[in-house]
């Protein structure tokens, strides 16, 4: 099914009948911004806060497991990167040695692993024209990638210019993944926001308890030239702030190319996600290497918090390293505390 003229609908998928059926059912600060919003940010954000899941109880354990990070449930999940001073990542920490702040609130943990879980990730790999002198260093890049996830993760390849298009499946099958890697072919403008808003939403509707998203681009969005997306950098990013998915990028630099860093930096610093600008082919495959090793390098917290009113309004999350100076703690910004009797 076709969302928009030039973009595929990524989940094959049958829409609610009713958009504005569902515009009804929801909050009204959210109605309001969704009405406002191009097709796919707004059915994006629609399926986000009416199509999860009835919430988990906290006395009810056994119901989902609890790192399953949703907007509505009681619990509070994150994935949090550890870097000291040299932006080497830091293992061998306590649940003790972490404070986790909710609107400067601190709170307490009730779940804390130092072992990461596995990984559902889309690789979104930008092939419009401007990508043909790179393409093939992007490619091996990539294909490296894939090959060194680890056992039990699942990844899909998604590509984009002017339309978005996916692999059929979430696989962990690194042979089927490769070869769709190496069938890219440059041609067209770019859709970044767009791509990033459908790949976004493929994530919301898949198996897994930690969900990823890495984009790679040479440039930025085709918008402003009257091609490229219909939805706009903001659309996108709160598209980010709404999903449980981290986000990285990776902004190649090389061959006079103009990456808008602004936009990659903020979409993937709401989820605690990370954007790295390579300048040369040959770091390509060390930034592919810097962002799976941050993938897999990840603590697991979870708590349920002190305010327990859910009124629709966004809720700042902050962590730091207690007593450990030169340590950073890296986590998405926060979340809508959407109330669970509306859905």
């Amino acid at each position: 099914m076709t969302l928009r003229r030039g973009i595929e609908n990524p989940a094959n998928r049958a829409l609610p009948p009713s958009f504005a059926g569902m515009l009804a059912s929801l909050p009204s600060p959210f109605a309001g911004m969704l009405a406002s919003l191009p097709a796919p940010g707004a059915v994006l954000l629609a399926s986000l806060l009416t199509g999860l899941p009835a919430p988990a109880s906290a006395e009810d354990p056994g119901r989902q497991d609890p790192f399953r990070i949703q907007v509505q449930v009681e619990a509070v999940n994150l994935g949090v990167s550890v870097t000291d001073d040299r932006g080497r990542f830091v293992s061998g920490l306590a649940a003790s040695d972490f404070a986790v702040f909710e609107d400067g609130v601190e709170q307490e943990l009730t779940f804390f692993a130092a072992e990461a879980a596995p990984l559902t990730i889309i690789v979104l790999l930008d092939a419009s024209l401007s990508m043909r002198a790179s393409l093939d260093y992007v490619k091996e890049a990539a294909a490296t990638f894939v090959d060194r996830l680890w056992e039990g993760d699942r990844a899909m390849i998604g590509e984009f210019n002017d339309r978005v298009r996916f692999s059929a499946e979430f696989t962990e099958d690194k042979h089927r993944l490769t070869s769709s890697i190496l069938a890219l072919r440059p041609l067209g403008p770019t859709a970044l926001y767009d791509a990033s808003i459908m790949a976004l939403e493929r994530l919301h509707f898949a198996d897994g308890d930690r969900k990823a998203l890495l984009v790679f681009t040479d440039g930025d969005d085709s918008r402003s030239m009257g091609f490229g997306s219909e939805s706009s950098a903001g659309d996108a990013i709160e598209a980010a702030r709404f999903t449980d998915s981290v986000v990285y990028a990776i902004g190649f630099e090389g061959n006079g190319s103009r990456v808008n860093k602004r936009f990659l930096r903020r979409l993937t610093g709401e989820t605690g996600g990370q954007a790295l600008f390579p300048e040369r082919t040959g770091d390509l495959i060390g930034s592919f290497s810097r962002i799976e090793e941050d993938l897999h390098a990840q603590y697991r917290l979870a708590y349920v918090p002190r305010r327990g009113d859910r009124d629709g309004e966004w809720r700042e999350i902050r962590v730091r390293i207690r007593d450990r100076d030169g340590l950073t703690a890296r986590t998405r910004n926060g979340y809508y505390a959407i109330p669970t009797d509306e859905r």
